[in-house]
This record gives structure tokens, sequence and C-alpha cells, in this order.
């Protein structure tokens, strides 16, 4: 947007006292007025008056306000004066319009508290038993083999280029606290091998697990803690006789389950990095684990062969800053059937040189999109930003709809919730959007790319649209020729 995350984000504490002024005129103005739904709000919005907002660059704070700001500033003591972080966008984090109900705070440190946060859309983490799970078969030359290969000595070698023998991976329904079963939740666990050898010699395993609700998109991730060099995991499971992973890890509810499972903010993840389009990342190598049940459908749910509209965001996603946004062409061929992930395909896939893209997609003919495939990587690697016809598509989830973000973003009606109405709930939820320093577009009546007072009076004069509103255009015009001068 041009602006610096520090400015995006409407952070600082102080707002001109002319501003303060004419917005107390307003409110007064409109305690007047005696109406119940805007009795109900003005003690919130007095609230706001305390908190003194600043709508500065980190250049214009001085040393002791700069280190109150140190996500979005720091102190350059050779310069001798505040600037921006400029690695706080590293993680090119999309804003969208809508937050998948509302929810802001982040993914906890802690496992059972992740869990907790998961369990109103998930229900209870599943305990994994790796034996349970069906093995990821390895073949050479059309044939089964049931010892490991040397590296790329497969017909299907992993996205690491290895043919490892002794993976599992497992598919079940959720259930609630109390047992119950939720057909809409379905749970994907993974018995990682890296071969026996290395295991019996220095415990290198990996499990992971993800949550998934088909009907409202909510995604959890789970990882044992080899991501941060603790093998601990290793302890409850082994190889059985016919060389494949086995062993029953800690359930949910014991110490233990937090000491074999780590949420993403603990190695610092950014899970949707690569998962990206929908849950679940499939190659030829995964693929082969099929159900039991049925031989043609593959243990890793395939939704996104018919996912162009399929619900998803991360549970904890929006506060941690986990953008679900992918790269999305109009009537590109490769988006028929489902979103785009191009960072898994770009920089994993073809990056490792392992699991080609085009040697395995579209499915019905391999490599016969090239064309479509290159058009999204050329998009990709300049950034939709600088591409023309090209945007960034956030997909639905919760109470969100789809967006392509650039595209009817022209006017904001005030519906900040998007519940269908604009009412005093909307303007409690920008009152609480600034409270908490977060900002996000819906929340931005004006579009001015802040959130503060400014959109309060706007949403408000939305509300009453009657013969008042002339007063109160009259009032916030004076506010913004003020706001204009700082």
């Amino acid at each position: 947007m041009g602006h610096s995350s520090f400015n995006l984000r409407c952070r600082v504490n102080f707002i001109d006292l002319s501003i303060k002024k004419y917005s107390i005129h307003l409110i007064n103005y409109l305690l007047l007025l005696k109406k119940p739904i805007l009795l109900k709000i003005m003690k919130k919005i007095l609230i706001l008056f305390t908190l003194n907002y600043l709508f500065a660059d980190c250049s214009d704070l001085d040393f002791d306000t700069c280190l109150q700001y140190t996500d979005y500033c720091e102190w350059n003591n050779d310069s001798n004066e505040c600037q921006d972080i400029t690695e706080n966008n590293q993680n090119n984090f999309i804003e969208p319009s809508c937050i998948p109900y509302g929810q802001i705070d982040p993914i906890p440190l802690n496992t059972t508290e992740y869990a907790n946060m998961c369990m109103e859309y998930l229900g209870v983490p599943p305990t994994i038993d790796c034996g349970e799970g069906v093995h990821i078969p390895i073949y050479v030359n059309g044939n089964e083999v049931y010892s490991d290969q040397p590296d790329g000595y497969c017909d299907d070698p992993d996205f690491k280029g290895t043919c490892k023998v002794g993976s599992r991976i497992g598919r079940v329904e959720g259930i609630d606290i109390n047992g119950n079963p939720i057909p809409e939740v379905v749970w994907v666990y993974f018995c990682r091998s890296a071969g026996q050898e290395i295991f019996e010699d220095f415990g290198v395993v990996s499990v992971q697990m993800i949550g998934y609700n088909i009907n409202n998109g909510a995604t959890c991730f789970f990882e044992s803690p080899d991501a941060v060099n603790d093998n601990i995991q290793s302890n409850y499971l082994w190889f059985n006789e016919d060389g494949l992973l086995d062993g029953t890890l800690p359930s949910f509810g014991t110490t233990e389950f937090d000491q074999v499972f780590h949420s993403p903010t603990v190695s610092g993840a950014n899970c949707m990095s690569c998962h990206n389009s929908d849950p679940f990342i499939h190659d030829p190598w995964i693929d082969n684990a099929k159900l039991p049940n049925n031989l043609n459908e593959t243990v890793v749910p395939k939704y996104e062969y018919d996912g162009i509209d399929l619900p998803y965001f991360a549970v904890g996603g929006y506060g941690s800053q986990f953008s679900n946004a992918s790269i999305h062409i109009e009537e590109n061929n490769c988006l028929n059937c489902h979103r785009s992930s191009m960072e898994l395909a770009v920089n994993i896939f073809d990056g490792n040189g392992n699991v080609l893209v085009n040697e395995f997609m579209p499915p019905y003919d391999h490599g016969s999109l090239s064309e479509d495939y290159n058009e999204l990587i050329e998009c990709f690697l300049d950034s939709p930003e600088n591409t023309q016809n090209c945007n960034w598509l956030i997909p639905p989830g919760g109470n969100c709809n789809s967006e392509i973000i650039g595209l009817n973003q022209d006017t904001n009606n005030g519906d900040v919730n998007s519940d269908g109405f604009i009412n005093v709930l909307d303007i409690i939820q920008i009152i609480n959007s600034i409270l908490n320093d977060h900002y996000f577009l819906n929340a931005d009546i004006n579009l001015d790319e802040l959130v503060n007072i400014l959109d309060i009076i706007e949403l408000v004069n939305i509300i009453l649209n009657d013969e008042e509103t002339q007063i109160i255009d009259n009032m916030i015009n004076k506010v913004h020729k003020i706001n204009k001068i700082y």
C-alpha cells in the first residue's frame, strides 16, 4: 500500500486537541439526539480519548517513545533517530477485509492452550497411533520394495528426494470433548520416517497432524519438536517387524502431550506458506497411500479438486500473521479446480528439483497446462502488485466470503463484522480494533489506511442516514481538515 506497517496499523499515542474538540462536540450532539443505539456506544467512544493516538512514522518518535513500539520501530544509534523495522514485512502478510469470526488472538506458545483455541471449531485433537496409519509404499519400476532406496532411485520420491520405507499416514473423524462425533471435522496425521538406521542412531523421526472443519474452513497445525532439534517423540515410537513406524503418542490432556507436540509459534513456522491453497498437500509419493476400504481414494483428502470455494483459515492465523492469500489470475486453467499454492510449487517442489509440478499436474494430462502454470509463476515472482491482471485471492472462511484483493474495494458500506447489518455492533468492532491495536480493512470506513475516531464518526453518519447527517458532515469535514495538517 506504500505505507509502513507502523503507519498502516495506526499505533501511536497522541491525537490533536482540535480533533478531540470537534469529536467531543459531535459526541455531545449525538447524545442530545437521545437515540438508544447511540447512547449505548458513547461510553466506549469516550474511552478512546484517554488513549491519545497519533498517526505518524517511526521517524517522528523520540527515543523513549520509540522503545514503546518495538514491534514496528527501532532506534538507530548511528543516525540517532527512530526508524521502521523493515523485517516486519518479510512474511508478506496480506490484510483481509474480513477476519473469520473476528478472531484476532495469535496462536499460543503452549500446545494445550492452542488445542483449546482450536477446540471450538475442531473438537479434541486425536490420539495418534502410528500403527493404525496406512503405510506409504515405495515403488521401483512399478513394484513395491520393502527397504530404503538411494535418494532419487524410486518411482515417486518425496519432495526431499528420499525413498525411505516406513512412513504412515492416517485419517480420523473429529470428536468433541464428550466423545461425540463431529462428522464435518477431519484430522490427518503423518508419522514420517527418515529411515530406520538414522532413527536407531539418533532418534530422528517426525510426526504432524492437521485438523480441518470442512464447513467453516477452520484449520489447526500440530508438529513434533524435531523442528526445534528435540526428538522426544522418538521415545514413543519404533519400527515394527515389517519396517514400518509404530507406537502411540501421548493424548491431549496429559503433560506429555505438550512435550511431543508444539504449536507453530514454537518453531516460528508459518504453516500457510506451504499449506497455502487448502490444508492438505499432495504429491505422487504421499498419494500412494490409499484408504483400505476404498483403494481409489487417497488417505489425504483431495478436497482441492473441487476446491475453488473451499473454506479455509488458520485458527489464530490472523493474530500470528498467517496469510492464506494465493495468486489468482482470472481464466487461468490451473485454477479451474483449485486455488494456487505457489510457494510450495515454485520453491519446494520445482526448487528442490525432486517433485516437478509439470510431471504430475494436471492429474489427467501431466504438463499440458505449462503455459498457465508459467503465468502463475511470473506473477508469484514479480508479485500481484507489479503484475497486470493478477491479484491476491483470500478464500472464504468462517463468516467471511472470498475476496480478490484490489477488486471492488473502492467503497466500504459499514458492515464491519460482516453480519449483514450495520448497527452498534459494527461501531463496537471498530472501537475494539483501535483498543487492541489491530488494523483490518472492514474497520477502515473512510479507506485512509488508518483505523481511528474518524472511522467511528463515518459509521455513525451511515447509521443515522437522516436529516441530521448534514450537521455531522460539517463536523467530519472540520476533523478531516485538521487531520491533514498532521
